[in-house]
């Protein structure tokens, strides 16, 4: 029983840290937003299995690391009390983690998508009236939703490297 309790509360810790993300980080959201905006697209374009596995692991890796770099900003404000070149250093780096996961998810994005016929069958069906009221409609709420609430990171300047 013990095991059980353990490992449901290790996913419970996971949940709450994603949960936390979406609450503070706004680069986080925009992934997410770019995540269900993609996913729509794909299911118009037609996807094979293979395709489809490619883009999960690439929608995976790009939050994942945007949650690692998180980490270490955290980690480092809470070790360093002044500005220091090395703290600036772990945090762009972080950072840089992030944005090469990005381009490279967008490369993936313009192979995946690179089928002329596909791409413009996903278009005039994405561009019919329905699909362009919904898209139009979830515009305002996703604004809202990438700013953020009061619980969003709204810092000038962090530990090691002003922003």
């Amino acid at each position: 029983m013990d095991f059980f309790r353990s490992l449901l509360k290790s996913f419970y810790h996971a949940f709450r840290g994603i949960w936390k993300m979406i609450q503070t980080e706004r680069h986080f959201r925009i992934h997410l937003v770019a995540i269900l905006y993609v996913t729509i697209f794909a299911f118009f374009y037609g996807l094979d299995s293979t395709q489809w596995a490619i883009l999960w692991l690439t929608f995976g890796i790009v939050p994942a690391l945007e949650v690692v770099n998180s980490s270490i900003e955290n980690a480092v404000d809470i070790k360093t009390k002044e500005l220091n070149p090395n703290a600036r250093l772990a945090k762009d780096l972080a950072a840089a983690a992030v944005l090469i996961s990005a381009i490279s998810a967008v490369a993936v994005a313009i192979c995946l998508f690179s089928d002329k016929e596909k791409l413009l069958i996903a278009l005039k069906i994405t561009f019919t009236p329905p699909w362009l009221i919904i898209i139009a409609a979830s515009i305002f709420p996703i604004i809202i939703f990438i700013r953020g609430g009061k619980n969003d990171k709204k810092t000038t300047q962090t530990k090691g490297r002003k922003k």
